[in-house]
């Protein structure tokens, strides 16, 4: 009986699902390097918080803006002006990610997601990852992506 109940909603058309990343705009990786080591690294990290906005726009997908964009725009980067500088891009949604590297082993990931428009957060996740290479900065990518997507 139950399933006869239930045939009629299997009929009805399903409306489609907005885009979880429509609009979505991605400042620049930050990266807070604590670890100390004694080895300069800067090129390396550069390259791996570029590596990981680029995962983050593919999987997401989403709009980068560049480190240079935000220097022109925003010299001071205070919350504010990162707001009206990804709203004023087109963004209804801007995404913010900080990473903190406390040795070459541990690395944490602090995301927000903003609503633009209204100025308020939406979403929150922080996550570690293990190992300071470009694989891992991927996967970490690819996993922040999949949080984002189903914070459920």
């Amino acid at each position: 009986m139950r399933k006869l109940l239930l045939a009629p909603l299997l009929l009805l058309p399903l409306a489609p699902l907005p885009a979880p990343a429509e609009g979505l705009m991605i400042a620049p990786v930050k990266l807070l390097d604590t670890s100390h080591e004694a080895r300069d690294q800067s090129a390396d990290h550069q390259r791996r918080q570029a590596l990981l906005v680029s995962v983050l726009a593919e999987e997401l997908p989403g709009t980068p803006i560049t480190a240079q964009q935000v220097a022109a725009a925003c010299p001071r980067e205070t919350a504010d002006c990162l707001v009206a500088l990804l709203r004023d891009r087109g963004g209804d949604r801007g995404l913010f990610v900080v990473v903190q590297k406390t040795s070459t082993l541990i690395l944490q990931i602090f995301a927000s997601l903003v609503d633009l428009k209204d100025e308020r957060l939406i979403l929150h996740k922080e996550l570690n990852f293990r190992g300071d290479n470009d694989e891992s900065w991927r996967r970490a990518g690819r996993f922040l992506a999949r949080q984002l997507r189903e914070p459920g």
